[in-house]
């Protein structure tokens, strides 16, 4: 009786426990339906269906990182639209890996599936590149301009841009975590090109004088022999283009100088010392063995200096240096 007792007990446990594995079987998710466990991004969307889903991230996650995003400069400011900068959000993606919990994952904890987005970086670079000049402000060289005939420099000032590398990495990092609509962009400073005005000559023909200036400062006044009435020294802005010590002087094609030359470099050369040749044609300025001519209209169109004082005025001009003849 009792073998028998013990043979009906152990077949009721046997049955509970079977039945009770049965029941602890986990009902298949239907087709389309997230595990009730999960969340995208933040969005509880356990339990819904993969279109009630895809409502609720859109408009929660995705729609944010849609509205346009405000960059400053340093005060100056442009907006761009993420979808044409680059940004993207792959929704579908998104919903297939939600999908795969209480599937072929398991999902017996909470479980927050990361939206599927990116931002392309080289469409991001170009767009900052192109609009960066709205908010940019490029650097001035210095620059000469005239005040009468004294010069008149305008100083040359530091731009501001954008560090585009710099830029791209933190635009890129809003766009994807929209913890804002802001970003504070990067910033260098931009030198310019140009930062000073040298040496200028002025050249009065009337006066028979050459005024040398460092920028807007004048530095010496020489007294100098300018072309005759039949050679005038032309008048104009040109700047210093050969710069020659103890030139060799070849006679120009002009019949006044047919059987003369080559001469030689020396205090004798016609050229005495230096010679300083501008942009215009066949005038230079040069030193002289005839120091009488200083002061007078004797020059085939060149500017005769004291060979001295030629050699003094060397030392401070450069190629380049402007000359105004007046």
């Amino acid at each position: 009786m009792r073998r028998l007792r013990r043979g009906v007990c152990a077949a009721i446990v046997m049955c509970v426990s079977v039945g009770s594995a049965q029941a602890a079987d986990p009902v298949p998710l239907p087709d389309g339906q997230l595990a009730s466990n999960v969340s995208i991004a933040g969005v509880a969307v356990g339990g819904m269906t993969v279109e009630q889903a895809r409502a609720q991230v859109l408009g929660l996650r995705v729609a944010p990182r849609l509205e346009p995003l405000l960059l400053s400069l340093q005060g100056r400011t442009i907006t761009i639209r993420p979808a044409a900068a680059g940004y993207s959000a792959d929704v579908q993606a998104t919903l297939d890996a939600a999908l795969r919990y209480g599937r072929t994952l398991p999902s017996d904890a909470p479980v927050d599936v990361p939206l599927v987005h990116s931002v392309d970086q080289q469409k991001l670079r170009g767009l900052l590149t192109y609009r960066a000049k709205e908010i940019e402000k490029r650097p001035r060289d210095a620059a000469l301009r005239w005040n009468g005939n004294r010069p008149r420099v305008i100083p040359s000032q530091r731009g501001l841009g954008i560090k585009t590398n710099a830029a791209v990495k933190s635009v890129s990092a809003m766009m994807l975590a929209r913890t804002q609509n802001f970003v504070a962009l990067p910033w260098q400073r931009l030198q310019p090109k140009v930062h000073y005005i040298g040496p200028v000559i002025v050249v009065n023909r009337a006066a028979r004088k050459l005024t040398l200036y460092r920028g807007e400062e004048r530095i010496r006044v020489f007294s100098v022999a300018v072309g005759t009435a039949a050679h005038p020294t032309p008048r104009g802005v040109f700047r210093i283009i050969q710069m020659q010590k103890n030139p060799t002087w070849f006679p120009p094609n002009s019949p006044w100088a047919k059987g003369l030359g080559p001469v030689a470099p020396g205090r004798g050369n016609p050229l005495g010392t230096r010679w300083m040749g501008t942009s215009a044609d066949a005038v230079g300025i040069h030193g002289t063995p005839a120091s009488y001519s200083i002061g007078t209209a004797a020059s085939q169109g060149c500017i005769r200096m004291h060979i001295g004082e030629a050699e003094w005025l060397y030392r401070r001009v450069n190629m380049g240096t402007p000359v105004r003849i007046v």
